[in-house]
């Protein structure tokens, strides 16, 4: 397992001034409000005041992955790439953030100002479940480092014509040698919101991802420990949405005090097992135990799974990239599966 230490105070979390409210449902109501805002400005508060300083305490890195498995023996493959993936990602935001100049990290930041896309993901999925559908967000990524970010939006447009409720892109740097291009580029080019897909450490990826005009992050529990509600917490201040990933029980209850609007489940991490009977059933526990009010969104592989997920009440299924793209796509017609899953979504099996 990967936890995240601070060493900053979260001085940068915001208390918030942009709240939103969404549509109600017999299933679904009010995900965010003050109240849920304060919890998270509370918690932040609480994991900072263990890490004196300031803010310009960015030449001590701003942010330390602490890999709590590290040394120890009996990790599973899963965890060690876990852990060398977090470790690789710490390394590229700390060699970014010391080439700053100084003064440049708390500029950016102070400058960022809350925006409301055009296109809101919890307002989507809301009207999705309200018309008796399961929204469908697809995952997308570079083909190759030499794709253009233009022939990865063309592809994310398609998806949409195909029957995409929403897209999700990966910018991190094993996928992409620039995220930020590829997202922007996206945005510009879809009328459906789109998600950040990439490990989230640092408050200046929330910040970029608000300038791409992007309309939400994923957040891996796991890896952000207790720095998920000061992270959160500063994205809401940016009015951007965000998918917090668990992937056991005990993960589930101890972020549920938060208020969390969305959780999600086999994304990134620890539910993406080979093994499809053991993955929908732990998918099928969690999403019956997340708190009311929330929503929730699970990675499938198959139509048939997502069709699984929807029975079990998820709000959402999410594609993973390897499912439509590369030479080893399960699905080597795009066109026709998005279609097919979109009548599966669409009322009652």
């Amino acid at each position: 397992m990967v936890a995240a230490a601070t060493q900053q105070p979260l001085a940068w979390c915001t208390s918030g001034a942009f709240f939103r409210t969404v549509a109600s449902s017999s299933r679904r109501c009010l995900p965010y409000n003050k109240r849920q805002q304060q919890r998270l400005c509370d918690a932040a508060s609480s994991s900072s005041s263990s890490h004196p300083g300031t803010l310009d305490m960015r030449r001590r890195c701003c942010c330390r992955i602490v890999c709590e498995a590290e040394g120890e023996e009996g990790k599973t493959q899963g965890e060690s790439r876990l852990g060398s993936m977090i470790r690789n990602k710490q390394r590229i935001l700390e060699s970014k953030l010391r080439s700053m100049p100084a003064g440049e990290l708390e500029a950016k930041l102070s400058a960022t100002r809350a925006v409301s896309p055009p296109n809101n993901l919890l307002d989507t999925i809301a009207q999705q479940v309200l018309q008796g559908r399961t929204a469908i967000i697809v995952e997308a990524a570079r083909l190759s480092p030499a794709e253009s970010p233009e022939s990865l939006a063309q592809r994310c447009a398609n998806y949409v014509t195909w029957g995409a409720s929403a897209v999700s892109i990966c910018t991190d740097e094993e996928k992409s040698p620039n995220g930020v291009a590829d997202l922007t580029a996206v945005c510009t080019a879809v009328n459906v919101p789109v998600l950040r897909k990439d490990w989230i450490l640092h408050p200046l990826q929330i910040a970029e991802t608000c300038a791409a005009g992007a309309s939400a992050i994923t957040a891996v529990y796991s890896v952000l420990s207790k720095g998920t509600p000061a992270i959160l917490n500063f994205a809401i201040s940016l009015g951007l949405d965000s998918i917090v990933e668990v992937v056991n029980m005990k993960e589930l209850q101890e972020v549920a005090p938060l208020g969390l609007p969305i959780y999600g489940f086999n994304l990134s991490v620890g539910l993406a097992l080979s093994l499809p009977g053991i993955r929908q059933d732990i998918s099928k526990s969690l999403i019956g135990e997340i708190p009311f009010g929330a929503s929730s969104v699970v990675g499938v592989y198959s139509i048939e799974e997502a069709r699984a997920m929807k029975a079990a009440g998820a709000d959402a299924v999410y594609i993973k990239h390897e499912v439509l793209q590369g030479q080893q796509a399960t699905e080597k017609e795009p066109k026709l599966f998005l279609e097919n899953l979109e009548v599966a979504m669409s009322g009652d099996d």
